[in-house]
C-alpha cells in the first residue's frame, strides 16, 4: 500500500479537503483501511446508504446505474465521499472493472478527525458551500440547456407535420383518414395519401422508421418525401390507367427509395417497414407492396376477411432487395385498416399488450362509415394504456368504400 505522506497527497485531491491542513490530512491518512477487489467485484449498489469513501491505489473502478456508465476511475482518485459525508443512499454502483487496491476511510472517523480540528471542519463546510453553489449554476445551465433544446424540438414538431398531409383526398364514395400519435415531441412513424390522377387512384402509404427521437423523424421525412416523388413522377408517366401501370408504379416507389437510402445512408443502418399502396377509384382494386410491415386488414360487414401480408423485406437496408407486388379488393361497404406496431405492442402498467386480438376486436366495434373511427380505436388503446408510458409512436389508417358490401 502507499506510504502515509502519498496518501495525504491523494486526499488533498478531494474538493472537500482541498484546503485541510497537512495535520488533518495526515491523521485521516493513518486511518484509511485497505480494500482489494477481484475484477468484476460489487465495491457498493446504488442506493445503498453511503458510510464510506474510497482512493483508488491501483486497477480501475466503473461507477455505474445499471448498464449505463458513468465514469472510470483510475489510481489517485475517489469515490463516494459526498454520500460518505451525508449517510445518503448512493447515487451509483461501483464496481472493479479488474483487479484493485483500495483505501477506505469510514464516515466515523472522518467527524472525528474533523471535530478535534475546527480550522479543518470550518475548510470543510467552506468548500461544500462552494460545491453548493456550483451545483446551483450547473443546474440552471441544464434549465437553459433544457429550454433551448425544447424549443427546438417544437419547432422540428412543426417542421414534421407539414411533411405529412396538410388535406387528405376528399374523393365522392371513399372516405380516407389517419390518425399519429407520437409517443415523444418528433415520430417515426409516418402515413400519406395523395391522387395520382394518371392511374385514376389515390396512393396510401403507412411507415414506421426505426428507433425513436430525432434521428427516426429526420429518416421519416426522407422516406416519405421519396416513396411521394418517386410514385407522382412514374405515376404521371403512365399513358394509361392499367393494372400494369399500377403494379409498375408501386414497384418502382419502393424499390427506387430502397435503393437510395440503402446505398447513399447505409452508414446509418436506418430502414423502415412500409406499406404502399394504389387504390383505384372506379374499382376498388388495390395494389400493393407490404415491405415488412403489419399486415393491413379489409374489414366487412362479417369482420376480417383479408389481412395483407408481407411481399419484401423492409426498406432501406439492402440496395438490391426484391419487392413483390400483390393485389386486393376493397368492396362497397368494406374498409382497410392499416396501424404500426405501436398500436398493438402499447403495454399498460401491468406490462400486458394491447395485441393484434384487441386492436381487431377495437376496429370491428368502431363504427364503420363514419369520421372518428380512428378516434374511436385509440380511444380503446388509450383507455387500456391508462397512466402506463408510452414507448412508441401509433398510426393508423382507415380506407373506407361506401355502400354496402
Amino acid at each position: 500500500m502507499l506510504p502515509s505522506s502519498e496518501i495525504s497527497r491523494f486526499l488533498r485531491q478531494c474538493p472537500f479537503l482541498a484546503e485541510a491542513d497537512d495535520s488533518t490530512l495526515e491523521a485521516l491518512a493513518g486511518l484509511a483501511v485497505p480494500v482489494r477487489l477481484l475484477a468484476g467485484e460489487i465495491l457498493f449498489a446504488h442506493g445503498q446508504p453511503g458510510t464510506a469513501m474510497y482512493l483508488v491505489v491501483e486497477g480501475e473502478i466503473r461507477v455505474h446505474r445499471g448498464d449505463d456508465l458513468i465514469v472510470r476511475l483510475e489510481r489517485g482518485e475517489l469515490l463516494g465521499e459526498i454520500a460518505a459525508l451525508s449517510s445518503a443512499p448512493r447515487t451509483a454502483s461501483a464496481t472493479a472493472e479488474r483487479d484493485s487496491a483500495l483505501l477506505k476511510l469510514e464516515q466515523d472517523s472522518i467527524f472525528a478527525t474533523l471535530a478535534a480540528r475546527p480550522g479543518a471542519s470550518r475548510a470543510v463546510i467552506q468548500a461544500l458551500c462552494r460545491r453548493e453553489t456550483q451545483i446551483i449554476d450547473e443546474k440552471y445551465e441544464r434549465i437553459v440547456r433544457a429550454k433551448v433544446l425544447e424549443n427546438e424540438l417544437e419547432i422540428g414538431q412543426r417542421i414534421q407535420k407539414s411533411f405529412l398531409p396538410e388535406v387528405i383526398p376528399a374523393i365522392d364514395g371513399w372516405r380516407f383518414d389517419a390518425l399519429l400519435r407520437p409517443a415523444r415531441k418528433v415520430a417515426g412513424d409516418f402515413y400519406d395519401f395523395f391522387p395520382v390522377p394518371a392511374l385514376g387512384a389515390v396512393c396510401l402509404v403507412i411507415g414506421d422508421v426505426c428507433d425513436k427521437g430525432v434521428g427516426a423523424a429526420l429518416f421519416m421525412s426522407l422516406f416519405r418525401s421519396l416513396i411521394r416523388s418517386a410514385t407522382q413522377s412514374r405515376g404521371a408517366a403512365a399513358t394509361q390507367a392499367s393494372p400494369a401501370a399500377l403494379a409498375e408504379t408501386a414497384q418502382h416507389a419502393i424499390a427506387s427509395t430502397n435503393r437510395y437510402i440503402a446505398s447513399t445512408h447505409a452508414a446509418s443502418s436506418m430502414f423502415a417497414s412500409v406499406f404502399f399502396g394504389l387504390v383505384a377509384i372506379e374499382s376498388g382494386r388495390l395494389c400493393y407492396v407490404n415491405a415488412g410491415h403489419e399486415a393491413p386488414w379489409i374489414i366487412g360487414a362479417a369482420g376480417r376477411r383479408k389481412a395483407l401480408e408481407t411481399t419484401g423485406p423492409v426498406v432501406g437496408l439492402f440496395d438490391d432487395a426484391a419487392f413483390g407486388v400483390a393485389w386486393a379488393e376493397i368492396a362497397p361497404g368494406e374498409h382497410l385498416f392499416g396501424y404500426t406496431d405501436g398500436a398493438s405492442d402499447a403495454h399498460n402498467g401491468a406490462g400486458q399488450a394491447f395485441s393484434e386480438d384487441r386492436l381487431l376486436a377495437a376496429v370491428q366495434a368502431a363504427a364503420p362509415g363514419r369520421a372518428g373511427l380512428l378516434s374511436e380505436v385509440d380511444a380503446q388503446v388509450r383507455g387500456f394504456v391508462g397512466d402506463a408510458d408510452i414507448y412508441d409512436d401509433v398510426t393508423m389508417i382507415s380506407v373506407q368504400r361506401e355502400g354496402l358490401s
